[in-house]
């Protein structure tokens, strides 16, 4: 049977059909791999972890655990998802304070894996292989709920509340918030 020029149409785009799965599988299976670290890296309970579908207009929505059903293509090649976490004073007390964080992951044509934070323009290069390799994103994620918290006195004692971190740029307050509660709140990392 001779082959033509159509047939070799259907033959390329099968290929790139391919190569798109493969990519959608190692970035799920990374972030799979990023979230178990995680959440080791915090030591967070069960009870106060949570994942998040987040949609074309940032909006977080509450999804059941498995990490498949947060995960969404983004633009620049990347895939997205939320993690949530509920923090409060003592385990299982009131108030209580849910942190969004908006997570994007990639890898490139040479197998290199990227992490970064929402919208913020700096990218993680994470090495996979080093035991210690998720470390430096981890850390820009904890110092980013740090300064959350540091910038801004909680004003309603007692209440729960919701904090959904923004854009963040070096030194200056870059994004006004809307949180769930409500309240408006300006973020940025020092």
């Amino acid at each position: 049977m001779e082959q033509t020029k159509f047939h070799e149409l259907c033959m390329a785009y099968g290929t790139a059909q391919q190569d798109f799965q493969k990519f959608e599988i190692d970035c799920h299976m990374f972030s799979i791999e990023l979230v178990k670290k995680f959440r080791e890296y915090l030591q967070v309970p069960d009870s106060q972890f949570s994942l998040y579908q987040i949609n074309e207009e940032q909006k977080f929505t509450i999804v059941p655990p498995a990490l498949i059903n947060a995960l969404t293509p983004a633009e620049g090649s990347f895939w997205q998802f939320g993690i949530g976490l509920t923090v409060c004073s003592a385990p299982e007390t009131l108030p209580q304070d849910l942190i969004l964080i908006h997570i994007l992951v990639r890898k490139d044509l040479q197998d290199k894996y990227y992490a970064k934070f929402g919208p913020e323009p700096k990218e993680f290069e994470i090495d996979r292989n080093k035991k210690d390799g998720f470390n430096d994103f981890f850390e820009f994620l904890q110092k980013t709920i740090f300064t959350s918290y540091q910038m801004e006195f909680q004003k309603f004692i007692g209440q729960s509340t919701t904090r959904k971190l923004c854009k963040l740029v070096t030194g200056l307050l870059t994004k006004k918030c809307k949180l769930f509660s409500g309240r408006d709140t300006w973020i940025s990392i020092q």
